[in-house]
């Protein structure tokens, strides 16, 4: 694949005839893919609808392994400096909290950062890197040819065609590129209303705090500066105070009988009531088109879980995909990229369907089950392994050394190779966007790395016990 520096570029205001990639959505997940595809060199342009970034909170939560992915690009601190601290996830009483101090990682804990800003940072990352974003550009058609895609694209007043080798679609569960792409999903609708609500609290602490009662649970999550999102499930009956269509007072009333204190919800800025979706696309691949994000997956808010499985897809996708639209011998790892990360896009939706019935279900019956779920969340083991799978990490640590295809590499400390040298740890090798050989400090090399087709750094740690290949997003070829 090319391997020319990356090149600052303006903000675009004129459409390009052609692109290698055309990624449409400039949420964090097109923003992400396009800094990818622009750090290996690849010709990109983002088509965002919108004019300008959204300053509703939307997504609040990055997880650890999210930012080990920002790490991977040095980019991660200013995400850490402008976001407030989470030390646990709560799960409805005070003794069952899943901690993620005890982590696997440098990131010893989850990131409350309004989606906004996480997009303005991914924007200035992607436009650093060279990627082109061109806001106010409406996909309205799309067509499929032997050797590339055809987008129609509405900006500024004039219908212009752009071709492209490849297009992504991350432009979110309800955009055009699934749909123009003829591409089927599932979707179910749980029988649940959720209310949540941005409004300032009068607390003292600024950690994450939840409650279930008899009338429903309370979900608490602090920005850091006051501000507070409240989530609330109403168990009551409708018709008794339970009613969906209740207002505000009635949000505060119920916020009050679960958390038993005398709370006023202060300067609210933002007030939703829904209820959740679970949609998964049929392939995520369609002939040169590929999905990300919520054009993909959609799932529960419970656990925080969508803008970092997104980020997840995009870093996965990103050198495979820059990989084909550079050589299309390598057209078959975006196969690879839609088997694996529908399969990560299953596990989040059962972790997450999981947590949103343990919340949301009124019935008794499900009390109940609550009720056995919260004594055993009070287990350590629990408890851990919970922290695990809300921060994107497996279940292994620096104490298990089987790295099997597809296995997280823990950001390892590496010693200089004979005759190269090395950066001090794996993340920053992995900077560089290439695939990196691990090797023990005395042991064989992994074979594959003699015929590996992409660019290769070697590096060398005392923690590694067997060679393998890391490939740019963290995970073992």
């Amino acid at each position: 694949m090319p391997d020319s520096p990356s090149r600052p570029r303006a903000p675009g205001t004129v459409l390009p005839d052609a692109v290698q990639v055309a990624v449409v959505g400039a949420g964090p997940v097109g923003l992400q893919l396009a800094g990818e595809l622009a750090l290996r060199g690849i010709d990109c342009a983002v088509l965002e609808r919108e004019p300008r970034i959204a300053q509703a909170t939307r997504a609040l939560v990055l997880h650890a392994r999210t930012l080990e992915y920002f790490d991977m690009r040095g980019i991660a601190e200013p995400f850490v400096a402008a976001g407030h601290r989470y030390l646990h996830y709560p799960l409805g009483t005070a003794r069952a909290e899943a901690s993620f101090t005890t982590l696997d990682s440098s990131f010893a804990y989850a990131l409350a950062l309004p989606q906004h800003r996480t997009e303005a940072l991914l924007q200035a990352y992607a436009r650093g890197k060279g990627a082109l974003l061109v806001r106010g550009a409406e996909v309205t058609g799309l067509l499929q040819e032997a050797d590339g895609v055809v987008l129609t694209v509405r900006h500024a007043g004039q219908v212009r065609r752009i071709r492209a080798a490849y297009v992504a679609g991350c432009d979110g569960a309800r955009g055009p590129v699934r749909r123009l792409a003829g591409i089927p999903a599932s979707r179910s609708v749980y029988p649940y209303d959720v209310t949540s609500i941005d409004a300032r609290l009068d607390l003292d602490s600024q950690q994450p705090w939840s409650r279930c009662a008899r009338d429903g649970m309370a979900l608490l999550l602090p920005f850091g500066d006051g501000r507070w999102r409240i989530i609330l499930y109403d168990y009551r009956p409708r018709g008794t105070g339970g009613a969906p269509t209740g207002g505000l007072d009635q949000a505060e009333t119920l916020l009050r009988r679960v958390s038993g204190r005398d709370l006023c919800l202060r300067d609210v800025q933002w007030i939703s009531r829904y209820r959740c979706e679970r949609v998964q696309a049929g392939p995520y691949r369609r002939h040169r088109v590929v999905l990300a994000g919520d054009a993909a997956h959609v799932h529960p808010p419970t656990g925080g879980q969508g803008l970092n499985t997104g980020i997840a897809d995009a870093m996965s996708l990103g050198w495979r995909l820059a990989s084909a639209a550079a050589d299309p011998r390598h057209d078959g790892l975006l196969d690879a990229y839609a088997k694996e990360r529908r399969q990560a896009a299953e596990r989040v939706l059962r972790l997450t369907g999981a947590l949103l019935h343990l919340n949301a279900a009124p019935s008794l019956w499900a009390c109940a089950v609550r009720a056995v779920g919260l004594r055993t969340a009070r287990l350590p083991l629990v408890r851990q392994r919970l922290a695990v799978a809300l921060a994107g990490l497996p279940h292994v640590t620096r104490a298990d050394n089987r790295l099997r295809s597809g296995q997280r590499v823990p950001d390892l400390l590496l010693r200089a190779a004979p005759g190269q040298g090395a950066p001090g740890r794996l993340f920053e090798a992995l900077r560089s966007g290439h695939h990196v050989h691990l090797t023990p400090a005395c042991g064989t090399p992994d074979p594959r790395a003699a015929d590996l087709a992409h660019p290769l750094l070697t590096a060398r740690s005392e923690a590694c016990r067997r060679a393998c290949v890391v490939r740019p997003d963290g995970h073992t070829l």
